[in-house]
This record gives C-alpha cells, sequence and structure tokens, in this order.
C-alpha cells in the first residue's frame, strides 16, 4: 500500500466509525420513543416530584466602611446512614471523628452502636456535648471535611468510612468575634435570629425560601428556580471606634473591678450609633455559654436597650433642661441649699449629706446636689410640667432603635396607683426612674441637637435587589426650644470645670455629667454598690458625638466623677483622632477664614 493511500484509509475507517455511532444514537432514541419502555418513561413523568424547600443565602452585614461584620461559611453536619455501615466502618467512623475534632470516642461508639444493632432508623446525626453541658449536632468546618472527603475518596485499605456522610449546610459566621457582639445578636443552628441586628432584621437577612418539587426527569430537575438571598445590611457602627470602645471599656471595667459596663457613641446630629460596646463581651460565633449562664446577677444580651437601671444624677440633666425651657429658673438664679428638703413626706439630702449654702443652678448642676434639683422639680416646675417634660424626652418609652427586645423603661406619673407625692422630688434627681443606656443618650442628645430629639439607629444603609435604601433620621420631638437647649449646654460646659478636674481634653470644649447612682432592690436600695456614669458630648460649639459610659457596681470607687469620668476623657481624646475633628481653636481659624 502506497504512503498516499496510508491517509486515505484511516479517513474512510473514522468516518465509518462515525456513521456507526450516530446510527446506533438514533436507533436509541426511536427505541425510547417508541420501544418497551415507553410505558416507564411516561410514568416517570406522571409521578409527582418530591417537593422540597430551599432556603437563600442569608444577607451579609457589614460597617459603615464597608468591612464585613457577618457572614455565611460552608459548615457540615456529621450524619451516619446505618444501612451502610459495614462491621469495620462501625468502629473506624467514630475512631476518626475522635482523632480528628477532639471528642470523646466512648460517646461517638455509643450513638452509633444504640441504632446498630436494631437499625430502626435510617440515618442518624451525631451530636456532642458542649462547654455548657448541651447536646447539639456535631458541625465540622471546610478544613475537617476536606481530611475526611480525602480519606473517603482514597480507596486505602487502612480506614473505612462506609455510611459516613457530611451535610453540607451553611452557618453564620462574624469575622469580627467578640467585638460589636451584643450589637449583632446571632443566629442558631436552625438559621434564626436572635437579638440585636440578626435578629431585629431577621425577615429581611433571612430572605424567602421557596418550594420546590424535584422531578426525576433530568433536563427538567435542572430548571429550578434559586430562592431570593436576603438583603446586606450596612450599619452606623464604625469599627475602628468600635473596637477602640471596647478596649477602653474592657480596662474600665478592670481598674475599677466593676462586674461590667456599657459605652454608648452616637452622632447626636442624626441617631447614628458610631459605637455600642458592653462587657462582659458577647461571642456570636459561640453564643452558648450566653444561653446556660448560672450568675447571681444574670447578664443581658445588648444591655444597652434592656439594662434598665435608675440614672441617679445624670438624669439632672433633664430636670435643668425642662426648668430653663419653662422659664422657671434661669443659669445664675440662687438656691440656698440647706442640706435636706421634705418632699411629700420623705426627707431629701444630697450626696455627701453636706449643706452647700448659697448656689447658681449651675453650680447646683457642677456640685451634683439633691436637694437643689429636688426644688426645681418639685416646687418650680411641679408634677403638671416636670412629667410632660420627662416624656417629650422620651422617658418611660423605647426608642425604636432597630434593635431587637429594646425595654421602655419606667416612669410613674400621677395617674400611675403608686406614685405619690415624693415621687416629683426623688425623680428630679434620677432615682424612683428607671432608663436604658439607649435612652438616655438619646434624651441628653437633644439638647446639643438644638432642642431636637432623633431616633438611634443602627442599620444605616439597606442594599437589595432592587436597590439601595437609605433610612432618613427620624424626629421624635422637640422637647426644647434651640435657646433653652444652647443656653443649658453653656451650663453644662461650664459646671464641668468645676465639678471634674477628671474631664480634660487639650484643645477641645466639652459639656457632660457624672451620676453615681444607687441600685433599687426589692428591700429599697443596695447599702453598698453603685452603678457610675457619665454623658457628654464635644465639641460644644460644634457637636460630633454623645458618649455614654455606665460601669457596673465598681468596686475601687463608688463615684462617676472618679471611675466613668476618666473613661469618657479617654474615649473622647482617641474619638477627635478617629473621627478628625480639628480643635476648637482650627476650626475658629476656619471658620474666620471662610
Amino acid at each position: 500500500m502506497s504512503t498516499e493511500r496510508k491517509p486515505r484509509h484511516l479517513v474512510g475507517l473514522v468516518l465509518v466509525g462515525m456513521g456507526a455511532v450516530a446510527i446506533a444514537l438514533v436507533y436509541q432514541l426511536i427505541r425510547v420513543q417508541f420501544g418497551p419502555y415507553v410505558p416507564f418513561f411516561a410514568g416517570r413523568e406522571e409521578m409527582p416530584g418530591i417537593k422540597e424547600t430551599l432556603p437563600p443565602v442569608r444577607g451579609l452585614i457589614f460597617d459603615r466602611d464597608g468591612r464585613l461584620m457577618a457572614t455565611n461559611k460552608p459548615w457540615y453536619l456529621v450524619e451516619v446512614e446505618i444501612r451502610h455501615l459495614t462491621e469495620r466502618s462501625r468502629i473506624e467512623i467514630p475512631v476518626l471523628l475522635a482523632a480528628l475534632l477532639t471528642l470523646p470516642y466512648e460517646d461517638l461508639q455509643d450513638q452509633i452502636d444504640k441504632f446498630w444493632e436494631p437499625r430502626a432508623e435510617a440515618r442518624i446525626r451525631l451530636t456532642a456535648v458542649n462547654d455548657s453541658g448541651l447536646r447539639l449536632p456535631i458541625w465540622i468546618d471546610q478544613g475537617a471535611h476536606d481530611v475526611i472527603e480525602d480519606l473517603n475518596e482514597s480507596n486505602s485499605d487502612e480506614i473505612v468510612l462506609d455510611g459516613l456522610y457530611l451535610v453540607p449546610n451553611s452557618r453564620r459566621f462574624y469575622p469580627a468575634g467578640r467585638i460589636a457582639g451584643h450589637v449583632m445578636g446571632f443566629v442558631n443552628q436552625e438559621g434564626q435570629g436572635y437579638y440585636g441586628i440578626e435578629g431585629y432584621y431577621d425577615d429581611w437577612l433571612s430572605g424567602r425560601p421557596i418550594e420546590i418539587e424535584r422531578v426525576y426527569i433530568p433536563p427538567e430537575a435542572r430548571l429550578q428556580p434559586n430562592p431570593p438571598a436576603g438583603v446586606n445590611l450596612v450599619l452606623t457602627i464604625d469599627l475602628e471606634v468600635q473596637e477602640m470602645v471596647e478596649a477602653v471599656l474592657e480596662r474600665a471595667v478592670q481598674n475599677s473591678l466593676s462586674v461590667g459596663g456599657q459605652i454608648i457613641v452616637m452622632d447626636p446630629g442624626n441617631g447614628e450609633i458610631l459605637a455600642m460596646a458592653a462587657w462582659p463581651q458577647l461571642d456570636p460565633n459561640n453564643y452558648d455559654p450566653w444561653l446556660t449562664q448560672d450568675t447571681d446577677i444574670p447578664l443581658p444580651i445588648g444591655p444597652a436597650v434592656v439594662g434598665q437601671y435608675e440614672p441617679g444624677s445624670t438624669f439632672k440633666v433633664l430636670t435643668m433642661a425642662a426648668a430653663v425651657d419653662a422659664g422657671v429658673v434661669e443659669p445664675y438664679d440662687i438656691y440656698v441649699d440647706t442640706g435636706m428638703i421634705e418632699i411629700g413626706g420623705h426627707q431629701v439630702q444630697n450626696w455627701d449629706e453636706g449643706v452647700w449654702g448659697p448656689q447658681t443652678m449651675v453650680e447646683c448642676l457642677a456640685n451634683s446636689l439633691n436637694v437643689c434639683l429636688a426644688h426645681v422639680g418639685a416646687e418650680k416646675l411641679g408634677a403638671v410640667l416636670l412629667y410632660p417634660y420627662l416624656s417629650a424626652f422620651g422617658i418611660g418609652q423605647p426608642t425604636g432603635i432597630d434593635l431587637e427586645g429594646e425595654l421602655p423603661g419606667q416612669l410613674r406619673t400621677p395617674r400611675h396607683p403608686d406614685w405619690t407625692e415624693a415621687d416629683l422630688g426623688t425623680n428630679s434627681f434620677g432615682q424612683g426612674v428607671s432608663v436604658t443606656p439607649i435612652q438616655l443618650i438619646t434624651a441628653v442628645a437633644a439638647i446639643p441637637n438644638g432642642g431636637v430629639l432623633v431616633q438611634p439607629h443602627v442599620v444605616r444603609q439597606i442594599v437589595g435587589p432592587r436597590g439601595v435604601y437609605w433610612p432618613s433620621p427620624s424626629e421624635l420631638g422637640r422637647p426644647l426650644q434651640p435657646e433653652t437647649a444652647a443656653t443649658v449646654a453653656d451650663m453644662l460646659w461650664e459646671s464641668l470645670q468645676g465639678e471634674s478636674s477628671n474631664v480634660r481634653v487639650e484643645g477641645y470644649e466639652l459639656a457632660g455629667k457624672t451620676g453615681t447612682a444607687q441600685i433599687a432592690t426589692g428591700f429599697g436600695y443596695d447599702p453598698r454598690w453603685t452603678i457610675a456614669s457619665f454623658v457628654g458630648w464635644g465639641p460644644v460649639a460644634d457637636p460630633r458625638f454623645v458618649v455614654l459610659v455606665r460601669l457596673d457596681r465598681p468596686g475601687a470607687s463608688p463615684w462617676g466623677s472618679e471611675v466613668a469620668a476618666p473613661v469618657f476623657e479617654e474615649i473622647v481624646a482617641r474619638l477627635v483622632v478617629l473621627m478628625e475633628i480639628p480643635p476648637d481653636s482650627v476650626r475658629d481659624a476656619q471658620a474666620s477664614a471662610g
């Protein structure tokens, strides 16, 4: 055969082969359509499919600068198909899992053996006991999954894993860990959000699951829709500010020997929460300890919105603001303090049981005189004026912040069956009335905001399939006239100069008030423990932030001026740098030049 005819011969063989394949395919198509299998496929087509619910992908959460705060990671549930187990895999599966996941071998072996003999269930989900004593399903991450799959696919005689199945799922993951944990809340193993952002926006984040029917015809089975994913959220939280505040709070709790504490940083102009920290911290990646805590003092999740307490002297800011706005006092009116005042048969004394003599209203705030403020509330304002003002500040009402579980606090008015005239005096300086930290900071923020009460919020932007939505700041009311707000701000700036040398940030004028509150119990007030606090803002001429510091049961000192005021000072010193706020002199020079 010549070399020229050889390629032609090979081409001919290829063409013949391709023709044979084509004929076989045509024959098979005709056989399927009209052959003996027609009734089988027709029956399959008429059979109802398997109904299944497809969960959507949960939406992501970012801080105000786009840093990821909540996402979803692939995780796997560990299950065993009993009917697929062999004598050998029944032993080797628990050996592998015990070594890889650091779990007790005996417990795993017992779970498998329980169902091995009777084979009462087709498949079981393996569980383990966590540190809190709860028995929960075993979850493994992608790394452990890959190790097991590599062993399973190696076909090695060294280990047999017949019957072991890793069921894919997704699990919520928080890259920042404990940072802002109380703000985030958490998502349980069933994919439901609880507390904080995850609880409040659960329906939005989780999206809408869809019902599908898995049919038996492969081409149609592939034409199933995907469930719409949940929306993404962009928070008002600044992760840098949040991290700074959490670090300062941790040191403050340790140095003051407190059992806990909270710090909130808020923009008074629009109600945006820049940071909201609480100690002890909540790790949303490991929330079980919070659900099984065994302590004398229960630790709530999200104490900024559920931690009700009597605020003490920080509340005097609202009483004085109401009195100035109502025109019943002026900043330099004189009150002669005798160290005691009787209201409704109840005697009120100053914090130091001292007699302070003639005092201006500014000095009453600077020296935090209970007697003076009880006089202002009971004898100058009276119930007819005081309680409407406090209600206008939002006391006794939820702020509506977008965090799950907010409590309204408590404000007894003359309409309440338990109200007495003595309440009029004690309420004026922050006793007999309860607030949450978010409630108090929102009320006080109306002063640097020109008398306007703005609803606090932690979501800045909602990103969904239909576009981006920017929630607008919501005005809750105007408890003060702008002129009153400016006057009270000046009073608090001036009073701060004499009240505490622990609040000085070079180059910035600040305003604020300390608080030392007694803790109410079922048997009166605790004789030892207090809640030390400070609320303030700055710069006074151009308010950019309001900060609330609360320390629970400080052991080093009971006084807010000694343990809470220095914390405020440290936060502000760092905050002006992170927020790039120029000193007052620079801002004034820029304003003059402009």
